[in-house]
């Protein structure tokens, strides 16, 4: 059922073995005038967990470009996109718009392949989510990747899922291709829509910069288990792959 698409399959399974050592966000909470709890949209990634010391050491207090990488070619791992329905902090179910897992109260689990005619389905609110997982290529001495995930459906999703669908249709694999992942701030002159708001993007690059992070990563034990070494050498997008031993 689920593809890492809305209703496009695309899979290659070459999954990660690599804990979550921390999420990345694009927004924070601010007190009203009021006393009043609200989201607010940021202009610089933020940190969260144990090696959120760890990340500012490295990037600064707000930073709006970061060199990561990924390491598994299986998109429903580090290019997700799919609907979830989520209230009050629990998730009721998730799909990809053909096909959906809902939660059943009266198991107490989710039930598979359900269809989105189902009434169970039309019952439920839907977002359209994004989730990316990789490694961030200054951060040598932590095996781990970061995550994540955002309900920006007009403006960043489709961006960030083109690039790395362009990516990965070109070369054959995504393991170990530098981005530039970035935000900023845009502004909007529309009525009745937000007058600013973050948009997040990825970005191939190639520079000279990004090859030797990607190498310096590797050299300090990074856990990418395959390479594309023409990439490292010169840039080229040619799919010739080098595994990569422990030790070496």
């Amino acid at each position: 059922m689920q593809n890492g698409r809305i209703k496009v399959a695309k899979a290659q399974n070459n999954a990660s073995t690599l804990p979550e050592i921390g999420k990345i966000k694009t927004g924070t909470k601010a007190i009203s005038s009021g006393g009043k709890e609200y989201p607010k949209a940021i202009d610089y990634f933020r940190p969260t967990g144990n090696f959120a010391n760890q990340f500012t050491a490295l990037f600064g207090e707000k930073p709006n470009s970061l060199q990561i990488a990924f390491i598994s070619n299986d998109i429903k791992e580090v290019c997700n996109e799919q609907f979830e329905s989520w209230d009050k902090g629990k998730r009721f179910g998730w799909g990809d718009g053909e096909t959906f897992s809902v939660f059943n109260a009266a198991t107490g689990k989710y039930d598979e392949g359900v269809s989105a005619t189902d009434k169970r389905v039309k019952a439920l609110k839907w977002d359209r989510t994004l989730t990316l997982r990789f490694v961030l290529l200054k951060m040598t001495g932590v095996l781990g990747y970061w995550s994540w995930s955002t309900k920006a459906k007009e403006v960043s999703i489709p961006s960030i899922t083109k690039s790395f669908d362009l990516v990965m249709e070109k070369s054959g694999s995504i393991i170990g291709f530098p981005f530039n992942f970035t935000i900023e701030m845009k502004k909007s002159y529309t009525p009745g829509e937000a007058k600013t708001y973050p948009v997040v993007s990825l970005i191939p690059s190639f520079t000279e910069e990004n090859m030797e992070a990607v190498r310096n990563y590797i050299e300090a034990g990074g856990s990418m288990n395959r390479l594309t070494t023409k990439m490292i050498e010169s840039g080229s997008m040619e799919p010739k792959v080098l595994e990569i031993g422990e030790g070496k």
